[in-house]
């Protein structure tokens, strides 16, 4: 009936804007949630926009989102990938996140770090590289993901104000807050209570906010086994984990929107319910290329415009900025746009001799990522786990695995707790004095390493985190590594933007870190041994009965850990005279109007899965963006630059021909050519609504 209805609804609002005839419904409605959607270069090229949003992910359609709910306001966004249009289907299926994966796909930036030193390939020789995963689409890796809406704790987030001195606008107050102003939460379905113990704080989550979080419409024994039996070994279980004490063991929440049990992410929340705004335009396939400044001031050098193109070798085009330029482009992404652009490490700068904007050496410095593994079973009775495959009924492939155990250090080391605290604290000097880092990171890494041993560590915050996951047809019990202590970088690898950066992580340069791990494995095998669990798992399989001491763990370790896809901390917020890139206010030091809102700004990991921080941060930028918009004088900022047309709409025409076919990519479906006027708008609205509800 629902569906039979908004369908109605929906062609009611496009036959008031166009004939019948001209669409048929299915693609009217796709229409609909692209009217800004462009990969037309010329939509941008040579016209002025007041915010330039740089990368289309789960931060920066966020941003763009709310600033363009200001309709004075014209807000351009610029995203590498595609669209995802065409493949909605493989991208909103919960189930298809592992069995019809967008990763190792044109939706994956396909990234792989350097030699790692720490690492040993199957031969056990170092040097292993490791893949990194990146969405590559609008909405980023929201739209790619595993779907965990695991928040963190309120001792991390109060570490962090703490850091850059700034409660009253990072705190964890703030922060919770933002969280649930970006979500609808809904209760789980009786089918998951009936096989999982699920207990929740409904006041810990928002009610009205554009991002469905709930549960799948399914669960299965082994998930309740799972958590009863870490429950009684690894961590308690917790009824509110997400109000601040976000330890212990739990189900949690998903990106699953339980009206057609699709995956929820930053496009279909933020962009595809408002993409009728005739002041925003998403420019999809295209790279941005380089930030250029007016260097007048040098110590306070402003962001004039940005470039971009489609490939390597290609035009290049360049749209003005009349307030902000705002790097939502990632973890990786940000910091090599910025050396490319002249601010990051002189040393560095000058090796590949860019003019140096601004001397800042933190830029993709602090990288910190989380590492996982599973120990697996072989299950004993296989129609007891989901589906290991796509059935195309909604209702089953809304299964996602999202049981979780977050085990703090005491737990973890058990009687040897304080000889590991006590190591780590007297080997921080030597570790420090081995780095080979500007005088100023390193300083920042003494604020951020002091902040993790005697706030994180010493409290009930875990730095390990036990995962259940049915996966293939095997069970496994999986550990990751969440508060590392070492860590890495992002540099330019030459002045091509579409060369990958040098992504090294340092994994295992603290020897912590490898511990953390081993006991983390050793603990996870317990719980797959534990009763309930323990009655629906058979023969081990990875690793095997084979590895059981401490140097088999190790070895182990090095040859299968992996990165759990949280990088994070490459433009940290600290004091630039501790190598911070960006100060309270997401400003990049140095700049007038350059912010970076995205994973890259804290300074610390933590021990959570990032994307729900990263909603409550885009939120708080958005928020900080809006606040200082009456600053500017466009006669200053942006004097004779071309303007967007009166309607600001992404296909408003500058008359330019593109010389290369390559570059003036068509879409057929994503015109966004045709500016509506005020009540086909609202007609519009009300249709896109419509469309994320069936």
């Amino acid at each position: 009936m629902f569906i039979k209805s908004g369908v109605a609804l929906l062609a009611a609002a496009l036959a008031a804007v166009e004939p019948a005839s001209a669409v048929n419904q299915h693609e009217g409605a796709r229409e609909i949630a692209r009217r800004s959607v462009t990969t037309k270069a010329s939509d941008l090229n040579g016209k002025s926009f007041d915010y330039v949003v740089v990368g289309g992910g789960l931060a920066g359609l966020i941003v763009a989102s709310r600033i363009s709910e200001d309709s004075s306001l014209r807000v351009a966004v610029i995203e590498a990938g595609e669209s995802g249009y065409e493949e909605n289907a493989q991208l909103s299926s919960p189930a298809g996140n592992l069995y019809n994966s967008p990763l190792n796909s044109k939706f994956d930036w396909n990234w792989t770090t350097t030699s790692q030193s720490g690492l040993l390939d199957g031969s056990g020789n170092p040097g292993r590289q490791a893949p990194w995963p990146r969405g590559k689409v609008l909405g980023g890796s929201s739209a790619v993901n595993g779907l965990y809406y695991v928040r963190h704790s309120k001792t991390e987030q109060d570490a962090w104000a703490s850091l850059i001195g700034a409660p009253d606008i990072w705190s964890w107050d703030k922060m919770f807050a933002a969280m649930k102003k970006s979500e609808t939460f809904t209760p789980p379905e009786k089918n998951v209570t009936d096989q999982v113990n699920v207990q929740y704080n409904a006041k810990s989550h928002g009610t009205d906010g554009p991002l469905h979080v709930s549960w799948p419409a399914v669960s299965y024994p082994p998930v309740g086994a799972f958590i009863d039996a870490a429950s009684q070994i690894a961590a308690p279980f917790n009824k509110d984990p997400d109000s601040g004490s976000s330890w212990g063991t739990f189900l949690a929440t998903l990106t699953i929107n339980p009206t057609n049990w699709t995956r929820s992410y930053s496009r279909s929340a933020y962009l595809d319910p408002y993409s009728y705004r005739s002041n925003l335009v998403v420019l999809t396939n295209y790279t941005v290329t380089k930030v250029n400044f007016d260097t007048s001031d040098a110590s306070n050098v402003v962001a004039k415009s940005v470039e971009f193109a489609n490939r390597d070798g290609g035009k290049t085009y360049t749209v003005n900025v009349d307030r902000e330029v705002i790097l939502s482009g990632g973890t990786i992404n940000d910091p090599q746009i910025l050396q490319l652009s002249g601010i990051g490490d002189k040393a560095l700068l000058d090796k590949f001799n860019i003019p140096v904007v601004v001397d800042l050496p933190g830029v993709g410095q602090h990288l910190q990522d989380h590492l996982s593994a599973g120990v697996e079973w072989k299950v004993k009775n296989a129609s007891e786990i989901a589906p290991a495959a796509v059935t195309g009924d909604a209702l089953v492939d809304s299964y996602t695995n999202s049981a979780v155990s977050y085990v703090n250090t005491s737990t973890l080391f058990s009687g040897n707790y304080s000889t590991v605290i006590d190591d780590v604290k007297n080997n921080l000097t030597n570790v420090l004095n081995n780095m080979d880092i500007p005088d100023a990171v390193k300083q920042g890494y003494n604020m951020t390493y002091s902040t993790q041993i005697n706030e994180i560590f010493q409290s009930k915050v875990g730095p390990l985190e036990i995962l259940f996951a049915m996966t293939f047809g095997n069970i496994q019990v999986q550990a990751a590594l969440q508060h590392p202590m070492s860590r890495g970088s992002i540099e330019i690898n030459s002045t091509n933007p579409f060369d990958p950066p040098l992504i090294d992580p340092a994994y295992f340069r603290q020897n912590i870190d490898l511990e953390v791990l081993r006991e983390g494995f050793k603990l996870a095998r317990r719980v797959g041994q534990q009763a309930p669990l323990s009655d629906h798992v058979a023969e081990e399989v990875k690793p095997g009965s084979a590895v059981q001491t401490d140097e088999d763990w190790e070895k182990w370790i090095r040859q299968n850990i992996g990165t759990e896809f949280h990088p994070s901390c490459t433009c940290s917020m600290l004091p630039q005279e501790a190598g911070g890139v960006v100060d309270k206010n997401l400003l990049v030091y140095g700049t007038k109007n350059l912010r970076v809102i995205d994973a890259s700004v804290p300074p610390l990991s933590v021990s959570a899965h990032l994307m729900s921080i990263v909603y409550g941060l885009a939120e708080i930028g958005a928020e900080i963006v809006l606040q200082n918009k009456g600053q500017y004088d466009k006669k200053v900022i942006s004097s004779s630059s071309a303007s967007a047309s009166s309607t600001g709409g992404a296909g408003s025409s500058d008359g330019s021909n593109n010389s290369n076919g390559n570059d003036q990519q068509s879409d057929n479906s994503s015109s966004a050519a045709r500016a509506l006027t005020s009540p086909a708008a609202v007609l519009l609205a009300a249709a896109a609504l419509v469309i994320t509800m069936i």
